[in-house]
Parts: structure tokens; C-alpha cells; sequence
């Protein structure tokens, strides 16, 4: 089902930009499901849970990467999220930023392709994502949340109070807060006042849908 979601997303993402072109040749929902396969393959299990790559390199066939040429800063952006997509859905973690490369092999026949995939740890630097595309480094200072033109993270929603919620990094991760809002801050379905976050835990606030990613 999962897989299946990555494909439909990819395939709405470049329908326009890739698919009358390119019919006969590799698509990048093919790409796209070869990564998330070789990510489920080798995935490792540790203390806190699975862990996913977090580094993935693609080889292309000199012919399908010159179909790909002017569009591949775009295509690896959307791989990327992707992968972190699919980490979340399938509760992984990352020991670093997720980072998609892709190679030109001249060996590589049209239509095929070579995925590797590997555990690169770096510096942890959570990150908050909002379900209309917004993305905002969780840092030292706290993002607030809200109505107001003046708050870090403005959602133009009139459920949505002037300062409604901040987030903030903890020792342990990361934590939400309701600022005393009219209407609430619920994670999981559930209304709260102040708690700590994962991955896979969904924000709501308004209309808006939140969510981190931790690496």
C-alpha cells in the first residue's frame, strides 16, 4: 500500500513534465520504487527501532539520463522526500539528512538502472513539515505557530489563533505546545497542551497538517 502511494505521488508529480515525452522510456515512478524497494531490503534494526539508508545513489544509462537532462534537480528533490515519505510511513529513522545522487553509467542500456543505498550519519537537524509543502529547521529558538503575520509558521486559517502552538527541540528530540488556543492543538486525533513528537506522530492545527522528521 505504501509502495503503491509512492507510485501514484510520483506519477501525479511529473505526468505532465515526463510521461507524453517519455513513454518508451524509464519513468521516474520506476526510479522511484526501485529506491524504496532497495531502502525496505536494507533496512537494519537497532535499539530504537528500524533505521533506514539515508544515502542513495541512482546509475542511469547515458540515454535515459539525457532525457532527464534540465528536470533532475527537481526529480531528486522529490525522490528525497520520497524516501523520507516512505521512512515515516514505515516507522524507519535516518542517522543523517536523507541525500538522492544520480550517476551516468555508459554500460547501463536504456530503460535500466542501479540503486545503492547507505548509512552516512551526520549532524541531527529536525525539521518541521507542513502538508502544503512548508519545511522549517527546528533550531535553537522556538517556531511558533499561528494566525498572526508576525509568528514563524502563519497559517491563514480563521480556526487558527493569533499565537496558537510552538515547537521546540528538547534533549530528546523534539515538543509541541498549545499556547492556550481557541481551538486546540491535537496530535493524533487527540487535543494536547504540550507533548513530545516522532515521525510518525500527525499534527493538526486548523485545516493544516504537521508532522518532523528528526534527521
Amino acid at each position: 500500500m505504501v509502495l503503491k502511494s509512492v507510485e501514484n505521488r510520483l506519477e501525479r508529480i511529473f505526468e505532465r513534465t515526463f510521461s507524453r515525452p517519455f513513454k518508451s522510456a524509464l519513468q521516474p515512478i520506476e526510479i522511484g520504487t526501485r529506491i524504496v524497494r532497495e531502502v525496505d531490503l536494507t533496512r537494519r534494526l537497532s535499539s530504537q527501532g528500524p533505521i533506514s539508508a539515508n544515502e542513495i545513489r541512482v546509475w542511469l544509462g547515458p540515454n535515459d539520463a539525457a532525457r532527464f537532462e534540465g528536470f533532475q534537480k527537481a526529480l531528486v528533490a522529490e525522490l528525497e522526500e520520497t524516501v523520507r515519505q516512505h521512512a515515516v510511513g514505515e516507522g524507519y529513522s535516518f542517522v543523517g539528512p536523507v541525500h538522492v545522487e544520480i550517476f551516468i553509467d555508459d554500460d547501463l542500456k536504456a530503460g535500466d538502472l542501479e540503486v545503492k543505498t547507505e548509512f552516512v550519519g551526520g549532524e541531527s537537524q529536525p525539521r518541521l513539515l507542513v502538508s502544503d509543502g512548508r519545511s522549517f529547521a527546528v533550531g535553537e529558538r522556538s517556531l511558533v505557530i499561528g494566525r498572526s503575520p508576525d509568528v514563524d509558521l502563519v497559517i491563514n486559517d480563521s480556526n487558527v489563533s493569533r499565537r496558537h502552538a510552538e515547537v521546540w527541540r528538547t534533549s530528546e528530540g523534539v515538543a509541541i505546545r498549545d499556547l492556550q488556543s481557541t481551538n486546540g492543538t491535537f496530535v493524533n486525533g487527540h487535543r494536547i497542551s504540550a507533548v513530545s513528537l516522532s515521525p510518525r506522530d500527525d499534527v493538526t492545527i486548523g485545516t493544516i497538517h504537521l508532522r518532523i522528521e528528526l534527521a
